[in-house]
């Protein structure tokens, strides 16, 4: 049986997970809902939930609830949950554990490998971030796409030659923007910007700001100490900005919002589309960039396609409308398109047939750095070596040279940005080149990126006299595989003693596992037990008949989530027996 390889979009506010199955692909229901809030608690008894029911707590509870973990992604933070501290990349883990085993208990399959999408402005650190999230669920990531690209996937970029696309991605936390170009059959990603800190929860901030500043002068009192309060006026002005995509006026109302006084607001979508205005010019100019980077003028785009929960608001409709002259569309449900093109994407590296051929691109510049004596004195600048929208993968290569004679190391520093200036870039690693030879000033070593489809680079330094060389795959500061070990053991109490085998490294197999081919035979068996248990629901079957099917088809899918098939074994050996007995 090949692994099923699902697709993840890991979203700011909310997260859904998607499969290929029978050509179509489908958003699994997560609680009975294809939108998962992006959400993580601790219940009254200390118990992990994630989802829905994070969320509904969020105001009762807010020092036990997390949420928007995905705008920290990448920081070298911790955040509080209980009594305890976790990275983001774990609280990130819990929410895709969440969705990994709701969909294993529908699929009655085990999910091992995932195409989890990030923002296309991700930097190197937040890419490595998500995939470090991705191994603690005991996923192996196949593929980081970016979520643009994901969504020009599901919209059908390739179907029609000769088109081009810009996708307008705007999220509860992020901003994309990206340029998408079809020919001969190859959909190529040719610009893309972004801004890893602008989305709707930004919109949400700003009411928020807007009500406490009424509620002060109204009333002499400050909330913005007063946690729970604000949680209280998130919760009520995200509930009233939504009602303001539809509606001219909506009214708040909350009792006692301070133990005292109540707050009652009447907010004009006027006066909201006035707040949000300089933030949604923020988008523009990215976008107009986008196109300037692909040599494309507005008049130029065929078709825009809008990606994210925000993007509902009118007013982002209309300033696109004016700019491009073109009517958005948004005739896919832009909550949910880009697990939809993830999912088609995991299908894809799966094996299966695709009609057409897709190019990414990079959104940042890669670069070394070397010392200028341009102005007299010696200033250390980046020499890019991959320029941002690059296609992916991409292998490049430039030369530095040693500074005095003799010198036994070359220090190679790698930056991840525009700028020419070292300082306002990001860093992302450096190594050391020991040993060179003992040659005069100007001793070339060759500095050559390999940057792969997820984003991930490589970094070779060469002395180009000897071939003397050193290679690192560069993450952030080196800390995450360092630390996942450690990370494992921080989770374990939430999330139980038995941890995930990390990808690519053999799970101890117990004398009652079977071999794969044994474990086929039982997940083929239990899902033809579901068929004929959910045929037999739909009978009239006496209530307590009927509760035992669902106890067994609950605790087989337990048993698949778990890997373990001597459980699973004996469910279906109990659900083959009850249902022959009821089928007869």
């Amino acid at each position: 049986m090949n692994d099923l390889i699902v697709g993840i979009d890991l979203g700011t506010t909310n997260s859904e997970i998607a499969i290929n199955q029978d050509g179509q692909v489908n958003v699994l229901p997560i609680h009975g809902n294809p939108i998962m809030p992006s959400c993580v608690g601790l219940d009254p008894a200390g118990k992990l939930i994630v989802g829905q029911a994070a969320r509904n707590q969020l105001v009762a509870s807010p020092d036990n609830t997390v949420l928007s973990i995905k705008r920290k992604m990448g920081e070298e933070i911790r955040v509080r949950l209980g009594e305890k501290e976790y990275s983001p990349e774990e609280i990130s883990s819990f929410i895709l554990r969440e969705l990994k085993q709701e969909a294993e208990r529908q699929l009655l399959q085990p999910i091992r490998k995932a195409v989890i999408t990030v923002p296309a402005f991700f930097n190197e650190r937040q890419r490595k971030a998500t995939q470090a999230a991705g191994e603690l669920a005991g996923l192996e990531v196949v593929r980081i796409i970016n979520e643009p690209t994901a969504a020009a996937l599901a919209y059908g970029a390739g179907a029609k030659e000769g088109e081009t696309m810009l996708v307008y991605d705007l999220g509860g936390g992020t901003f994309d923007v990206s340029v998408v170009v079809v020919e001969q059959g190859v959909v190529e990603v040719k610009a893309s910007h972004g801004d890893t800190h602008l989305g709707g929860d930004d919109f949400d901030q700003l009411l928020v700001d807007h009500a406490v500043l009424q509620f002060k002068r109204l009333h002499n009192v400050d909330l913005v100490q007063d946690l729970r309060a604000l949680r209280r006026l998130k919760v009520v002005l995200e509930r009233a900005k939504r009602t303001l995509s539809d509606e001219p006026y909506a009214a708040v109302r909350e009792e006692y919002i301070d133990g005292q006084h109540h707050l009652e607001l009447e907010l004009e979508r006027h006066d909201y589309e006035q707040m949000i205005l300089p933030l949604l010019e923020r988008t523009l100019t990215c976008l107009h960039q986008s196109l300037t980077d692909a040599h494309l003028s507005p008049k130029d785009v065929q078709k825009v396609m809008l990606v994210g929960g925000a993007t509902r608001t009118p007013l982002v409709q209309g300033l696109l409308q004016e700019r491009l002259q073109l009517d958005p569309r948004f005739e896919i449900n832009p909550d949910l398109i880009v697990a939809m093109g993830a999912g088609m994407q995991g299908s894809v590296i799966a094996g299966q047939s695709r009609h057409s051929i897709l190019v990414d691109i990079t959104p940042h510049t890669y670069s070394t750095t070397a010392i200028s004596f341009r102005h007299g004195e010696g200033d250390l600048y980046c020499v890019p070596i991959i320029h941002r929208n690059t296609p992916l993968p991409a292998s490049k290569s430039e030369v530095v040279y040693t500074m005095y004679d003799d010198q036994p190391a070359a220090k190679v520093e790698v930056y991840q940005g525009e700028d020419e200036l070292p300082q306002s870039n990001t860093p992302i690693g450096d190594f050391l080149v020991e040993g060179l030879s003992k040659a005069p000033e100007g001793n070339p070593i060759v500095v050559h990126f390999d940057l792969d489809l997820n984003g991930i680079l490589k970094v070779t330094a060469t002395e180009k006299v000897t071939g003397l060389a050193k290679s690192v795959t560069l993450d952030t500061k080196g800390q995450h595989h360092l630390n996942l070990e450690e990370a494992r053991r921080n989770i374990s109490s939430l999330v139980g003693e038995t941890q995930p085998t990390a990808p690519g490294q053999a799970a101890a197999e117990t004398a009652a596992t079977p071999a794969l081919a044994g474990a086929d035979e039982l997940l083929n068996t239990a899902k033809d037990l579901r068929k004929r248990g959910e045929a037999l629901l739909e009978k009239n079957i006496s209530p307590e008949d009927a509760d035992e099917i669902r106890q067994l088809i609950h605790q087989s899918a337990a048993a698949i989530s778990e890997n373990n098939w001597t459980v699973l074994n004996e469910r279906n050996e109990t659900l083959s027996d009850l249902l022959f007995y009821l089928e007869d």
